[in-house]
């Protein structure tokens, strides 16, 4: 961002004219923005900043100009810099309604069909898979509910290795939940799998399955 703040300073400079750019006053305001530029008060520097290059100039309308058009260039930088930031964010429960689901025979992936939230499209409601659309740290949480059996096992995986667990043993309706933060790379898979021998309830809102990109890398 300083880069680019310091580019636009420099063209904005050699607009005003020939004679000005070539003078050792111009090289002194351009050397003294190249040094001091500091985001935390970048107001009030651009502002004396405009006032040294008006002088420079002879006019205060070429000052006035010069400093609506580096406003203008620089609220551009900052939202082309925040419209390519990904946004990826997802939440969904297991069923919309109420539902059991086990225990089965063998270690089932678990479908949160009921989808919430799911900015960025990365999780697949068809299959219960999220796919790292960029390499980055994501926060996962998941929630599980018993079932009718009173126990629940379950893992969270990514790319079939267990990051995180969740076991509950007690009476039907108990629940657990876990968390975790990976750092994924594009395309490595994150889901839920219920162990063999385990059931999960959901009616809605009890067993759930969350993710967030917390920053690119």
């Amino acid at each position: 961002m300083e880069a680019v703040c310091v580019l636009l300073l420099l063209l904005c400079c050699c607009s005003l004219s020939g004679a000005q750019v070539e003078s050792s006053n111009e090289g002194n305001v351009t050397n003294e923005s190249s040094q001091h530029f500091d985001d935390k008060v970048g107001n009030n520097w651009m502002k004396e900043l405009m006032e040294s290059l008006g002088e420079a100039a002879g006019t205060t309308g070429s000052q006035s100009v010069v400093y609506t058009v580096l406003r203008e260039r620089s609220a551009k930088v900052v939202n082309l810099e925040k419209a390519e930031r990904p946004k990826v964010a997802f939440s969904a429960s297991l069923f919309p309604s109420s539902q059991h689901r086990g225990p089965f025979n063998i270690d089932t992936t678990l479908i949160f069909t009921n989808v919430i939230t799911n900015i960025g499209q990365a999780y697949n409601s068809g299959t219960g898979v999220f796919a790292a659309p960029v390499r980055g740290v994501y926060y996962f949480t998941f929630t599980c509910n018993s079932g009718t059996t009173g126990k629940v096992n379950a893992a969270l995986l990514k790319n079939g290795k267990n990051m995180a667990v969740v076991i509950v043993k007690g009476n039907v309706d108990s629940m657990g939940s876990n968390s975790v933060i990976l750092q994924l790379n594009e395309g490595d898979h994150v889901n839920i799998v219920l162990w063999r021998g385990n059931s999960i309830y959901d009616n809605g809102y009890r067993s759930t399955f969350t993710g967030v990109l917390l920053f690119p890398m």
